[in-house]
């Protein structure tokens, strides 16, 4: 059994309530993506030399990590949610 001053600080995260902070993070990761991706295709079109832009490696794991993040704010969210607790 816990006590009620632990119950208030149970559910509190450096993320939000409800996932929001993660689902922040997701945002700013797949916007960062989508920036990338759309550069390249700029770049290959407009014959520009983006020396910024990233490499297939770092492109995937941008996308793997945003992936990661959309997942933890759908499971918080799920978490969270009143219903079923069997």
């Amino acid at each position: 059994m816990t006590r009620p001053e632990q119950d208030e600080t149970a559910h509190k995260s450096v993320f939000g309530p409800h996932g929001s902070g993660y689902l922040a993070v997701f945002f700013v990761l797949f916007g960062l993506f989508t920036l990338n991706v759309l550069l390249g295709k700029a770049g290959i079109q407009f014959g520009w030399d983006l020396p910024f832009l990233l490499g297939d490696v770092l492109e995937f794991l941008l996308l793997l990590i945003a992936a990661v993040f959309l997942m933890l704010a759908a499971l918080r969210r799920e978490r969270d949610q009143p219903g079923d607790d069997t």
